[in-house]
């Protein structure tokens, strides 16, 4: 919760028709001055060498809001792994591709 949401004595959310959840498995990061994006995808299959990814799309933000999410997503893996253990990356090297 942010500053701002603590100071409101409501929140109000507007619904919106291009609200979307999508499933993903692999996230690309980069980066620029004025945002860090997120190609989300997915993987499908693995044909022989060849990967087959599907693009859901972007999720572009200015780098503050990607650092706070950042801690908040940290916070969220922590209570996730009291409540059900460690997740282990080391055999999983590919779900993130850093800029």
């Amino acid at each position: 919760m942010t500053q701002a949401d603590k100071q409101a004595e409501s929140i109000e959310y507007v619904p919106t028709e291009s609200r979307f959840s999508v499933y993903t498995n692999r996230v690309e990061i980069t980066i620029s001055t004025w945002d860090v994006r997120f190609k989300i995808m997915e993987i499908l299959e693995k044909d022989g060498d060849t990967l087959r990814i599907k693009k859901h799309g972007d999720v572009v933000m200015a780098p503050l809001h990607a650092k706070a999410l950042a801690r908040a997503l940290e916070s969220t893996i922590k209570q996730y792994e009291e409540k059900f253990g460690e997740i282990d990356l080391a055999k999983h090297d590919n779900l993130v591709v850093p800029a």
